[in-house]
């Protein structure tokens, strides 16, 4: 009995870290004494040793001091100090080289006024591909309002006059970024799985940048097959069509529900639409965006129009957020995602995660989880007597298939995917 207590522990620390790898060692990518791990791409640079720091200096142009290695998932820290002249700097990870140039993508070292230090940059590429400025395209108002979330989300957290700790985490597709301890950048992209961590120095003459206590931990794949028992995520959309779904009646999907460029949108009445594979353990990841005022949901462990729902809302401005079980990110009609949850305003992404494993269900929103339950325990049985579904024997464990739904308003989605347990 001890044993089977001890296993199940472990396969629930495992399902509960959310991720598709596993922590390995650390490796220090400098030892204070020689650049072993390291390398110059380019025909000007200097990198000395100084103290147990690594000195970037040019009397050139911009440059990037690169590791040898390349690397694909891991945990990458640094600390980093900026001279007090005119500077910036940046990591580059999963990046490439290409004859004295380096691209890909790039955590964000910004001293400056601006701050926008912690920003995904896709250097050479794309630009800014995360906040504070992600599409060109946008209106200067749309503009604004991005570079006005990620100054409320990254706040104060960059150091101007002293060292500052970059963590950067990449798993799959998920790339996260975070300093001093203050997550700036948490997002799902597809670009790039493999390459190298650099360093750069932006090509100020004269100036010094310096780093320190650098290293990595890689991450293997082996997480889903020792914890899981699954090692695939399958995308619901994969087909770029909806063969895979059905209207809860079984009739095919209409024109209320569109599917462009990878991007899932009721644009007017569909009806909610249903998997025709039905799901008990899982875990499904998903990007949404709602419209002004707007409602919606995914449901899961469902029946007909019946189930557990991760409530999909604009707290801002619909009338449903009165109750604050109907609010975003939130186990509909039973548990409250709490009120300073990391929720995006309308008009951006949000990501959400499901978890759903025998009676422990979780919600996560842009990488915090925000509702935990245990079916059938004393909670939940306060909670559920407390709803309107309280007449729906065995409602919460079902197997049923996941459901998005149409509530009237426009709602988006994208990269859903699922991967059972």
């Amino acid at each position: 009995m001890k044993d089977t207590k001890f296993w199940i522990s472990i396969l629930t620390v495992c399902l509960l870290t959310g991720s598709t790898s596993i922590a390995g060692e650390w490796t220090d990518l400098f030892n204070g004494k020689d650049l072993a791990h390291w390398q110059n791409p380019y025909d000007w640079g200097k990198a000395d040793i100084v103290n147990g720091e690594i000195h970037l200096s040019t009397d050139k142009s911009k440059w990037f001091l690169s590791s040898v290695k390349e690397y694909s998932d891991f945990i990458f820290e640094v600390e980093v100090k900026m001279p007090e002249g005119k500077s910036n700097s940046g990591f580059l990870f999963r990046s490439h080289k290409s004859k004295n140039k380096m691209f890909g993508y790039q955590a964000e070292v910004d001293p400056s006024d601006r701050n926008w230090s912690g920003g995904l940059y896709d250097e050479g590429r794309r630009k800014w591909f995360i906040s504070p400025n992600r599409d060109h395209a946008k209106s200067d108002e749309a503009k604004q309002k991005s570079i006005a979330a990620f100054r409320e989300r990254a706040g104060d957290c960059f150091k101007r006059h002293g060292w500052n700790k970059y963590r950067i985490e990449c798993r799959g597709d998920h790339i996260r970024i975070s300093v001093n301890g203050v997550t700036t950048t948490d997002i799902h992209d597809q670009e790039d799985a493999k390459g190298y961590i650099a360093l750069q120095h932006h090509g100020e003459k004269s100036q010094i940048y310096r780093f320190r206590n650098i290293r990595i931990m890689e991450l293997t794949g082996d997480h889903t097959t020792a914890c899981s028992g699954s090692t695939e995520w399958t995308s619901l959309f994969a087909s770029g069509d909806f063969s895979n779904w059905t209207k809860i009646n079984g009739a095919p999907v209409g024109e209320g529900w569109r599917i462009e460029h990878g991007i899932v949108h009721r644009p007017s009445k569909g009806g909610d639409i249903i998997t025709k594979q039905h799901y008990e353990n899982f875990e499904l990841r998903f990007d949404w965006k709602i419209s002004e005022a707007g409602n919606s949901g995914v449901k899961y462990r469902s029946r007909s129009a019946l189930g557990l729902e991760y409530q999909i809302l604009d707290d801002a401005k619909h009338k449903d957020s009165k109750n604050p079980t109907h609010r975003a990110g939130s186990l509909y009609e039973l548990v409250a995602a709490p009120d300073d949850k990391p929720l995006k305003p309308v008009g951006e992404w949000n990501y959400g995660r499901i978890l759903a494993n025998g009676k422990h269900i979780e919600h996560w929103l842009n990488g915090e989880k925000v509702v935990e339950i245990e079916v059938g325990s004393d909670d939940w049985k306060t909670k559920f007597q407390n709803s309107k579904y309280k007449k729906h024997e065995g409602f919460g464990s079902w197997a049923g298939p996941i459901l998005l739904q149409d509530h009237n308003d426009e709602v988006w989605y994208r990269n859903v995917q699922i991967r059972e347990l």
